[in-house]
C-alpha cells in the first residue's frame, strides 16, 4: 500500500482521531478530522462525514482507514462503491484499536494488506473474509537474525513447510515480532510468495496467559520468551503446533494448524 497521498485515514470521535493520528503517522497517510480535532492534530478537517466520504472515494485515494463502526462506514461508502477493480481499498478499525477489517477491495485494490499493516501499528486482529484466505488454516511464526538476506528466508519458510507436509500456499499469514517491522529480508522473502505479513506487539508474548517455551537467546536481547513459536501461535485461532520451533541456518520458523470447526 502506497504511502500519502495515496492513502486516507479518517475518524470521528476523539478516542478514533487518537488511534487515526498513530496509524496516519505510521503510514504515511492524510489524517481526516471534524471540528477542534483537526486543528489539535493538523489534520485536513471536515464539516460533513457524508461529504468528506464522497471526496476520498472519488478515486484519488488508493486506501482509506476509517476508524469508527462498521455500520457507518457502509453506509458513507455504499452510494459511491463502482467494482472492486476500480474502489479504493477501505479498511475499518474500532476506536480502541481492537479489529482492522478488511471492509472493501480486498484483493485487487489491496484491503487485506492494508488491514494486515494497521493491526501491526495497533496490535488488532485482523479480519479478513476473503474466501482464499479463509481456507488457509496455517500461520508461519518466523524469527531470524538481523540482516538475514530474502534468499535465506525463502530458504527457510520453503524447507519449513516441507517438513511439516504443506507448501507455502496453504499459509493465510506470516507473523513475527514488533522488532522485525523494518527487516527487509523478511518483507520481501513474504512479499515474493505472496504472503500476508502480520508483526505482533511485544505485551502479546508478555501475556502472562500463556506458557510459551523460552528460549535464552529471545530472552537475553528482547525479554520475551520467543519469537517463532509464539507468534505462529497467538497469529493463529485455535491453534495446535505442526512444526515446533525449527532452526534453519540463521532462521527460526515455527507452523501453527488452526482447529477451525469448518475448515
Amino acid at each position: 500500500m502506497a504511502p500519502a497521498p495515496d492513502l486516507a485515514v479518517i475518524a470521528v470521535t476523539g478516542a478514533g482521531a487518537r488511534l487515526a493520528a498513530g496509524i496516519s503517522a505510521e503510514l504515511g497517510g492524510s489524517l481526516h478530522l471534524s471540528g477542534s480535532m483537526a486543528t489539535e492534530y493538523d489534520a485536513t478537517p471536515y464539516d460533513s462525514l457524508a461529504d468528506q466520504f464522497a471526496r476520498l472515494m472519488d478515486g484519488s485515494k488508493r486506501g482509506i482507514v476509517a476508524v469508527m463502526a462498521q455500520g457507518i462506514v457502509t453506509r458513507m461508502i455504499a452510494p459511491h462503491l463502482q467494482s472492486k477493480y476500480q474502489d479504493p481499498a477501505v479498511v475499518t478499525c474500532d476506536e480502541v484499536g481492537r479489529f482492522a477489517i478488511s471492509t472493501v477491495s480486498g484483493h485487487e485494490g489491496g484491503a487485506n494488506q492494508l488491514a494486515h499493516a494497521v493491526a501491526s501499528i495497533t496490535g488488532a486482529t485482523p479480519v479478513i473474509t476473503t474466501a482464499t484466505e479463509a481456507n488457509r488454516c496455517h500461520v508461519l511464526g518466523i524469527g531470524c537474525r538481523r540482516g538475514t538476506s530474502k534468499g535465506a528466508i525463502l530458504h527457510a519458510i520453503r524447507s519449513g513447510c516441507e517438513q511439516a507436509g504443506i507448501t507455502p500456499v496453504r499459509l493465510r499469514l506470516v507473523a513475527s515480532a514488533w522488532v522485525k517491522k523494518d527487516e527487509l529480508g523478511l518483507i520481501a522473502a513474504v512479499e515474493e510468495l505472496g504472503l500476508y505479513l502480520r508483526f505482533l506487539p511485544r505485551s502479546a508474548y508478555e501475556n502472562p496467559l500463556y506458557n510459551f517455551t523460552a528460549y535464552d537467546g529471545p530472552m537475553r536481547h528482547l525479554g520475551i520468551p520467543g519469537v517463532a513459536e509464539p507468534s505462529a501461535l497467538l497469529a493463529a485461532v485455535d491453534p495446535r503446533l505442526l512444526l515446533p520451533r525449527t532452526v534453519i541456518d540463521s532462521v527460526t520458523i515455527a507452523i501453527a494448524q488452526e482447529g477451525l470447526i469448518h475448515a
